[in-house]
This record gives C-alpha cells, sequence and structure tokens, in this order.
C-alpha cells in the first residue's frame, strides 16, 4: 500500500486534516467560556499556582490539568490556549482514516476524514474544552489500530492500541463504554459469520476448524506452537502493562505526601486506585437516576439534534449500513462493526447521561462516520456512472443531494460553530452557557483591573446563590458562591483579578472598587425578554443607586437557554480607571 506524500488519497486527507484544523483554531477564543470549560480551566491553572492536582471525578480525566499546566505556564491562561489541546488533537484524528485503506476505498477514506473534520457537531465540541471529543478521538484511533493489529500488520498496533486508550481513558471515564461497544459489535459480527458461513457447511463447521486451525499453529506439543505462543501472551502482557502504567501517570496525584514524585510509591498507589474507583462508582452510577421518560426526552433530543446539526452524516450511515449488510456479497466487518458501534451508542448514552448536553452525540457520530463514508462514496459512485452513462436525470439528481449535503454543511455549521456558537437558538449550547454579551463584561473588568492600584479591583454583590461571604473556602475568589457564578471564577483568578463581596448595604465598602458585578435575578416567564433587553435586568436597589453614572453598564443572562434558573447579571465598571 502506498503512503507517500505522492499518493493522492493521502494528499486528500491531508488536505482535509489542514482545513479541519484551520477550522477548530480560527477565532477560537472568541466565545466566552461555558460553565464546565471554566470549571476545568480554573483546576489547571490552580495546579499551575500551587504545584498540586490530583483526578477530581467531577470534572471528569486529569488528562486537561496535566496538559494545561505548562500550557499556562507559556502562553497565559486564557480561552484560546485552554481549548488549543482539543482543538489541535481532534483536528490530527481524521489522519487515523488512512489506516483504513486497505478496507475502505479511495472515496469513502477521504470520506471518514471530511466527517471527522467538518461535521458541524464534531466541529463545533473540537473548539470547546471538555473531554467528549479527546476520548471519542483516541478511542477511534484505539479501534483503527485494532484492526491493524488482528489484520497482522505487527504487534506495534497491539502497543498502540494499549496507550491509545490509556489517553482516552485519563481523558474521560467512558472510555470503558467504548470497549463495552466494540465486544458487542464482536459479538453481532461472530453471529453473523456463524449465521451465514461462506466456505463451510455450518456455523458449527467453521467454529471447529478456527479452533483446529488454532490448536495446530499454537499447540504446545510442537516448539513452534510454544514460541508463537509464548510471544503472544509476552506482547499482551506488555500492552496491559503498558496501559496500567499510563493509567497510573495520569491518575496518580501530583504533589502533597501522596504525590507522584515524592517517593512514596506505597502512598501514591493507593490514593491512585482510591480515586479512580471513586470515580467510577459515580460515573456509572448515573444509570439508575433516569426514568423511562427522562430517556425518551433525552432520546428525543439527541435524534432531533442529531438530524439537525449532522443530518447528513447520519442519513448516510443508514445507508451505507444497509447497503454493507444487505447489497455486498462480501460485508466488510470494520463496516458493520462500526455502524453496529455508533448505532448502540445513540441508544446507550441518552440512557447513561446526568444531564442534557448535545456534546454526548459525538460519541455515536464517529463511528458513525465509517458507515456514512460508505452511503457517501455510493453516492457518487451512481453519480459517475450515470455520468458514464449519459443519464443526464440521474446525474442532477445526485448532484442536488450532494449540494444539499454540502449546504446543510456549511449552513448550518457555520451559524452554529461561528455565527451564533452561544446562543439559545442553537441547540448545541448546553443550558450553562452564559450569553456571549458576558465577554464585554469579562474584557471591562480585566482592563479596570489591571489600571487599578488601591484597594480590590471588583466587589460582587448578591444573595446568597451568588455569594457566601466565606473567606475560607478553597475554591477562589473564596468569598463568591463558585459554582453558581462560573465562569467568573476563571476570568477573575487568570487575570488576577482582586475581590470582595458584599450581600447587604452594612456589608457594602464605603468607596466602592472600580467594578461591580451584581446579582440580577430574572424569572423564568421573563427569560426572552431578559436576553433580548438587557435594560429588563435590574440589580437590587441598595446596589444600584450606589453606582456613580461614570460607570459603564455591562448586563448579560447567566445562562444562556436555562436549568434549574435564569438568572441575570449587570456590571458596572468605572470608565475613568482604565475600562475601556
Amino acid at each position: 500500500m502506498n503512503t507517500s506524500l505522492d499518493d493522492r488519497t493521502v494528499q486528500a486527507v491531508l488536505v482535509v486534516v489542514a482545513v479541519g484544523l484551520l477550522a477548530r483554531f480560527v477565532f477560537l477564543g472568541t466565545r466566552i467560556s461555558h460553565y464546565d470549560e471554566a470549571r476545568v480551566a480554573w483546576w489547571g491553572l490552580e495546579y499551575l499556582r500551587s504545584g498540586q492536582t490530583s483526578y477530581r471525578y467531577i470534572i471528569h480525566g486529569p488528562f486537561l490539568q496535566l496538559v494545561h499546566r505548562p500550557l499556562f505556564a507559556a502562553f497565559g491562561p486564557t480561552d484560546f490556549v485552554a481549548r488549543a489541546p482539543v482543538a489541535l488533537l481532534t483536528g490530527l484524528f481524521p489522519l487515523v482514516a488512512l489506516w483504513f485503506r486497505r478496507y475502505l476505498s479511495e472515496i469513502e477514506v477521504v470520506g471518514v476524514a471530511l466527517f471527522l473534520a467538518l461535521n458541524p457537531i464534531i466541529l463545533y465540541y473540537s473548539r470547546f474544552m471538555r473531554s467528549s471529543m479527546l476520548v471519542a478521538g483516541f478511542c477511534f484511533v484505539a479501534f483503527a489500530a485494532i484492526v491493524r493489529w488482528l489484520d497482522g500488520r505487527g504487534t506495534a498496533y497491539l502497543y498502540a492500541v494499549s496507550a491509545a486508550l490509556a489517553f482516552g481513558f485519563a481523558a474521560k471515564e467512558n472510555a470503558i463504554v467504548y470497549v463495552l461497544c466494540w465486544f458487542g459489535a464482536a459479538a453481532l459480527l461472530l453471529d453473523t459469520a456463524f449465521f451465514r458461513p461462506r466456505n463451510h457447511d455450518s456455523g458449527w463447521d467453521l467454529l471447529t476448524t478456527r479452533v483446529a486451525d488454532w490448536r495446530e499453529t499454537y499447540t504446545l506439543d510442537a516448539p513452534a506452537g510454544r514460541q508463537r505462543l509464548l510471544g503472544y501472551g509476552t506482547h499482551l502482557f506488555a500492552a496491559v502493562t503498558l496501559f496500567a502504567l499510563l493509567t497510573f501517570f495520569f491518575f496518580a496525584p501530583r504533589g502533597g505526601e501522596a504525590g507522584l514524585w515524592t517517593g512514596n510509591l506505597s502512598m501514591t498507589l493507593d490514593a491512585t486506585l482510591s480515586d479512580i474507583s471513586d470515580g467510577l462508582d459515580y460515573w456509572f452510577g448515573q444509570g439508575g437516576e433516569t426514568t423511562f421518560s427522562t430517556y425518551g426526552e433525552r432520546l428525543g433530543l439527541f435524534v432531533r439534534t442529531t438530524l439537525t446539526y449532522a443530518g447528513p452524516l447520519f442519513v448516510l450511515s443508514v445507508v451505507g449500513f444497509a447497503i454493507e449488510r444487505y447489497g455486498r456479497a462480501d460485508s466488510r466487518p470494520l463496516v458493520l462493526a462500526c455502524a453496529y458501534w455508533g448505532f448502540a451508542s445513540v441508544l446507550g448514552y441518552p440512557l447513561g447521561t446526568d444531564i442534557w448536553g448535545a456534546w454526548i452525540i459525538v460519541n455515536a457520530l464517529v463511528p458513525l462516520s465509517v458507515p456514512a463514508a460508505v452511503g457517501l462514496g455510493f453516492l457518487l459512485d451512481i453519480g459517475r456512472e450515470s455520468l458514464a452513462d449519459d443519464d443526464t436525470v440521474s446525474v442532477a439528481a445526485v448532484a442536488v443531494l450532494l449540494l444539499l449535503v454540502v449546504g446543510q454543511v456549511a449552513v448550518v455549521g457555520g451559524g452554529a460553530v461561528y455565527g451564533n456558537p452561544a446562543s439559545p437558538d442553537n441547540d448545541l449550547v448546553q443550558f450553562a452557557q452564559p450569553q456571549q454579551e458576558m465577554r464585554g463584561a469579562v474584557d471591562a473588568t480585566t482592563a479596570a483591573a489591571a489600571a487599578n492600584t488601591d484597594g480590590p479591583d471588583a466587589l460582587f454583590y448578591g444573595g446568597e446563590d451568588f455569594v457566601t461571604m466565606d473567606e475560607t473556602a478553597t475554591r477562589t475568589p473564596a468569598c463568591i458562591n463558585w459554582f453558581r457564578t462560573l465562569p467568573w471564577a476563571w476570568y477573575l483568578d487568570a487575570n488576577d483579578v482582586s475581590v470582595t463581596c458584599s450581600n447587604s448595604p452594612d456589608t457594602m465598602p464605603d468607596q466602592l472598587p472600580p467594578v461591580v458585578v451584581a446579582q440580577a435575578d430574572c424569572t423564568l416567564d421573563r427569560a426572552v425578554a431578559c436576553r433580548d433587553n438587557p435594560e429588563a435586568l435590574s440589580p437590587p436597589d441598595d446596589i444600584a443607586q450606589r453606582v456613580p453614572d461614570r460607570y459603564e453598564r455591562h448586563a448579560y443572562l447567566h445562562r444562556t437557554t436555562g436549568g434549574s434558573y435564569f438568572n441575570g447579571v449587570v456590571v458596572y465598571v468605572d470608565s475613568e480607571r482604565g475600562a475601556s
């Protein structure tokens, strides 16, 4: 197989990767940080400041914290830098399509790369600092390595499987679910092989023949068989050991008495295993809280969002699966396995998720890119044959379908990814995404804080769901209600903004700092009015009347699309103290 840069398939995939990387990095830091992004990024910043970190399962695997520390140290803690690892790695993942060249046509290989690079849902979450796309990408690499290892391409691929799975597990715990999906797909492939065996009288005849071949190859009675079996077992043991060592490296705490480099291996190992056990208990206990009603609701959201933003990929995957399963004399196990894996994910992830977020859809779309590429290849083959036969009607029909596919990806993807990435009209926006207008408030706050030389930079004012007045909290700024006000903590600490808090006129300072961040409640029935008209957001009178007229007003809805509350925030910035 030619894999040089002179090969046109390689060239096409490299072009796709280049376009995908550009699509991921352009305007990467523009969207205001989502709650989850800020929470994960803050812990990476805390690791840089304190030198200590450990696996916190509530923010998923430790991979991003370990990567963020050196990146923040080198380039500074910004949204762009925080998202860059996800954008870079997911932009490179389409290269794995080249590992399928023996099993797919040239068009299909390029199709897989295109879907992985430019599908709107995959692209949106490739520009989102969250581990969903990382675990999907790493596990897809592991799957491709399994295929090549089983195909006799060398034991190096077995170690690639081990390493990629370790990276996937370090990104997010549901890497385990990927392995289970592979076993399920393998079981279905075996059932198909036994149900309709080729070149054998029956499924039982196929099984006994395979067992006899295996016994002859690995028989312990012959030196060659013992050597083969020993070599197989050695490599398998080494691969498992590699996975264990990498997992230990990623999940082991840093700093403190049980830190990885303290020399207390026993304590480090105990702490690591305890953390992993707690994390698995937490995440794999979520499904028990799902009722039939919530499952139906989430499945409906899953399907609707998929058809809206990834309709061509999903429809073509169904077409590709049908063609492969029923339209070929010799179905390709790779295509069927990816279809089984992807369709099972469509049904399974709405059951296991604790809250709705469209990011779970990527777990299905990544494997479905393979049967979708088959469907795309089938469509192009029809067009090519029709063109050769001068069948203008069929050519026109294929052209229209392809135009619809490209147009849907460009229009829907462009709007969702770049045009309105934080809008409530965008179904890819999860409810904990602040309104984009927060960006102006954050920029004004950091500018005013940088110019301030006297006292605290910012005052947070509100009720107990906005400020806690606890100056001893672990997370900083300590006095704010850290979880309800995210992503403020990320922006404040990343820009060294000092904060004081007040929850009543009695605790308000005599001299207001250059920035005042005030809670402004907005009830559910007024959410649209608050979102579209910032003037509808009003903080309590006791703070609004204290702010001088020279302070610029920035108002935004803190949760764009819903959740348990629609609280707004009004930020006042002293225009005479350096704010723009």
